[in-house]
């Protein structure tokens, strides 16, 4: 398998229909994934839980990578998402994260950091 992405991950995660949930978790995350938002870890099934109530929320989701950056298992990158709600609801948020990678080119570990802008 190769390298993946943020934005492939979540374009998946959240956007894909021919994948369900699980597939894209299984695609593009290790079985021992763990991430941390804002300083709050959560584990690989509490992740999941997460992408699911997003993939019903959301109806358009648009990712734009500023940089990125791969060392060996390290991955670092920084993007802007715009989650478009059903209901009419719209979320920008500039991410900033740094990543390792398993050997298959899968998240391992994401550690990010959020922002929240007005629209």
């Amino acid at each position: 398998m190769k390298m993946t992405s943020i934005k492939s991950a979540i374009e998946d995660l959240i956007y894909n229909p021919k994948l369900t949930t699980t597939e894209a978790i299984e695609r593009h995350f290790d079985p021992s994934f763990r991430q941390r938002v804002n300083g709050e870890w959560i584990e690989r099934s509490v992740f999941q839980a997460r992408m699911d109530h997003l993939r019903s929320s959301v109806e358009r989701v648009t990712i734009t990578v500023f940089d990125e950056l791969v060392a060996g298992n390290r991955y670092a990158e920084r993007h802007l998402i715009e989650l478009c709600m059903r209901g009419g609801v719209h979320l920008l948020q500039e991410v900033y994260l740094f990543a390792e990678l398993s050997q298959d080119g899968r998240f391992r570990q994401i550690d990010e950091m959020t922002l929240a802008l007005t629209i």
